[in-house]
Order: structure tokens, then C-alpha cells, then sequence
């Protein structure tokens, strides 16, 4: 039993220190799940969740910056006319839902583009792109016409440097 503890505790040490560099600040040495927290939508069921190393490389493959990636899928009983209204308040600058509980504006700025795909296909498909000088996040929300729950599909790229 102790020698399944010290591999457990090796195991978890070792995967820690792969996934975060060394050099890490405390803002840049976040849990996936305090990645996500922010982006939640209220009462949302997550359906798993990922994290990894975005491998960002120059054109000969080369590592250019440390990097991460997460990703998760997010469903509820909201319409999707909620949900949009939801996030388009969560990320106005001007808005007293922005930045509350952690969706900070970069002080060098972002930009947040709202796209409406659903246009002649039989669900309802929205992008939103949020970028800032270290950080890409997407969010693709969905729901098709007999559907009974609207999808939200966030992932984020993360520069550590």
C-alpha cells in the first residue's frame, strides 16, 4: 500500500512538472478547471475536460514559446438566445458582468468577434473568438432543432511566457 502511494505521489509529481514550466508565474500556473470557471455559464453540466502542450512551433518545428491548451464541452437547458446574451454581457468591457469573476481585459486589449453561422442549416451554430497578446479562447455554442440542450464547446490557447 505504501509503495502504491509513492508511485502515486512520483506519478503525479513528475506529470506536474511536465505540464507547467519551472519559470511559471503564479497568474500563468493555473488549474484547468480555473481556466474554465470564468467561461462556465450558470448551471452548465461539463462533459469532461482536457488539458495539453499546444506545441507551438516555428516553421523548422522548433519550439518558439511554452504553451497550453484546454478544452471542454458544456451543455444546458438554456436556449441559445440566452446563452449569447450571456457572454456578449460577460465580455463588454463596459458591462458590470465583465471581469467579476475572472475574465480579466488585457491590459494591451482583446478582441471579441461574434459570428452567427445557423443560416440555412438544420441547428443553430455561434462563434465567439476572444483574443488577447497570450491568449486565443473560442467558443462554439450549438443546438440543433430537436435538440433539447444548447452545447457550448470552449477551448483555450495559453502562452506561458
Amino acid at each position: 500500500m505504501i509503495r502504491l502511494a509513492m508511485l502515486t505521489f512520483a506519478i503525479f509529481t513528475v506529470s506536474s512538472s511536465l505540464a507547467m514550466p519551472l519559470h511559471a508565474t503564479e497568474r500563468e500556473n493555473l488549474s484547468l478547471m480555473q481556466m474554465i470557471s470564468p467561461w462556465r455559464y450558470p448551471d452548465a453540466q461539463g462533459q469532461g475536460a482536457q488539458m495539453s502542450d499546444a506545441a507551438t512551433i516555428d516553421v523548422n518545428g522548433a519550439r518558439t514559446t511554452q504553451s497550453i491548451v484546454g478544452k471542454t464541452v458544456m451543455t444546458t437547458d438554456a436556449s441559445i438566445d440566452k446563452v449569447i446574451e450571456f457572454y456578449k454581457a460577460k465580455l463588454d468591457p463596459t458591462s458590470s458582468e465583465n471581469n467579476k469573476d475572472g475574465i480579466e481585459v488585457d491590459p494591451s486589449g482583446r478582441s471579441v468577434i461574434f459570428s452567427d453561422d445557423s443560416k440555412g442549416r438544420p441547428f443553430a451554430m455561434h462563434t465567439i473568438f476572444i483574443n488577447t497578446r497570450n491568449m486565443s479562447t473560442v467558443l462554439v455554442i450549438t443546438r440543433g432543432k430537436d435538440e433539447t440542450k444548447t452545447h457550448i464547446s470552449w477551448k483555450q490557447y495559453r502562452r506561458l511566457d
